[in-house]
């Protein structure tokens, strides 16, 4: 067939991929979550990214109808951000335009999968997925390239990203480990020694952003994510009722036997988990939600601010005082903890053959790329990082549920169609 005709016929049809999934968007509409009002509500609990983004829209359009622009704008977004990263793959691993059509769906996949919903629903996701992608085009441009341009650009997305979800923080030790490889193989002091001290400051700058962003809010010069609740939850759900006696006052004595038995009223504990088929991590999954939101935030911040729970020093208060009280609880329930961590890991990944998967291609990707100085192995080393940081930090805090591992999850399909392409396909253009 004649290249032009080829080229046309692809270019098609990679725009009626587009033009089908712009039409599920729209017929499904905007989809609202618990979280949203959060968001909408500029909470101190929550990252300033995606509420001022959410803020502006409101003020442009009114408070009526503005979610459908929200809608309109993450579209816009998901599609450039996805259309561009499909561009720096083909630019640097000349992909077979017939394969670049399954790029894009497999990028695009989340937007259709009624989990993700990343378009339509008004929540992070629908600009940190968009963000993330960004962020490694940017990136793997900057390292292959070696053009300043590219890694600045990085900085200023990396910075942005982590102001709408502060989860990203998980890529800084790979994109560290990665630069700091180059600047040692290439001797490049300026250009790698600049990259990574930029990486290093980053979270201080993030971290005084936020600050700053809830002290013009909320008059609360606090940096504050929910930290000391979430770092709680896995050593309560294994906790035994006489570790009160882990502490040595009698407040926190109190309120650890106060939040203790609420969760126990409500059967949240691992001691009312019944084997059957699966294994506890599903009863810690499905409880997760009631011991965070239900029994550690609303009764933790009634037992210590019985007239005003719902103020703002109350959601502080409680979760630096959480973060008093998991350290103990943590290690005297540690090999409870470290098992209900793996299971979780394990499900995070999909199963226990697919935790070897992930290292076998990781391992595989480090020998290539040291051995034959591969560009693809060296990609697929970079991305397989950040599927085993993302896991590894997030089960840490989080269940392993869609929202935190949808970042990672198109990696592994994107690479096994560009190892196809590499390996089986005969490139035309």
């Amino acid at each position: 067939m004649n290249p032009m005709k080829i080229f046309t016929f692809n270019y098609l049809s990679r725009i009626i991929v587009y033009l089908f999934f712009t039409i599920v968007i729209f017929f499904i509409g905007v989809v609202t979550e618990p979280d949203t009002l959060s968001y909408v509500g500029l909470s101190v609990i929550t990252p300033p990214g995606y509420g001022t983004f959410l803020f502006v829209f409101r003020k442009v359009f009114g408070e009526e109808n503005y979610f459908t622009y929200v809608l309109v704008a993450q579209g816009f977004i998901c599609f450039l951000s996805c259309w561009y990263f499909s561009k720096v793959l083909d630019e640097n691993f000349r992909i077979n335009k017939r394969l670049l059509v399954l790029v894009d769906i497999i990028l695009l996949a989340p937007i259709l999968i009624p989990e993700y919903l990343i378009v339509n629903r008004i929540v992070t996701q629908g600009l940190a997925y968009p963000l993330f992608l960004v962020v490694i085009a940017f990136f793997i441009q900057g390292v292959f390239k070696k053009k300043k341009a590219f890694f600045i650009l990085f900085i200023l997305a990396l910075v942005t990203i982590i102001l709408v979800r502060t989860q990203f923080l998980f890529a800084l030790p790979v994109f560290l480990l990665v630069l700091g490889y180059f600047w040692i193989m290439t001797k490049k002091h300026k250009l790698f020694g600049f990259l990574v001290l930029a990486i290093m400051i980053v979270p201080l700058v993030v971290s005084f952003t936020q600050k700053s962003f809830n002290y013009l809010v909320h008059d609360r010069y606090v940096n504050i994510s929910s930290t000391g609740l979430q770092v709680m939850i896995m050593p309560l759900f294994v906790a035994d009722a006489d570790d009160y006696k882990l502490y040595k006052d009698t407040k926190t004595q109190n309120y650890y036997q106060y939040v203790y038995q609420e969760a126990v009223n409500m059967q949240l504990l691992d001691d009312f988990y019944i084997p059957s088929n699966d294994n506890v991590f599903h009863a810690f999954d499905y409880n997760y939600i009631f011991i965070s939101y239900e029994i550690l935030s609303k009764k933790g911040r009634v037992y210590l601010f019985p007239d005003d729970p719902d103020s703002i020093d109350s959601l502080i208060k409680n979760d630096k005082f959480l973060m008093t009280m998991w350290m103990p609880l943590l290690l005297d329930n540690f090999w409870k903890c470290v098992d209900l961590y793996y299971k979780n890991v394990e499900h995070a990944f999909g199963g226990f053959y697919m935790i070897w998967l992930c290292l076998l291609v990781l391992l595989f990707s480090m020998y290539i790329w040291r051995k034959y100085n591969n560009n693809l192995a060296l990609f697929s080393c970079f991305l397989m990082l950040l599927t085993f940081s993302n896991i590894l930090i997030i089960c840490l805090v989080q269940h392993s549920i869609g929202r935190y591992l949808i970042y990672h999850q198109w990696m592994l399909p994107i690479l096994l169609v560009l190892w196809f392409n590499e390996q089986f396909v005969k490139l035309k253009y």
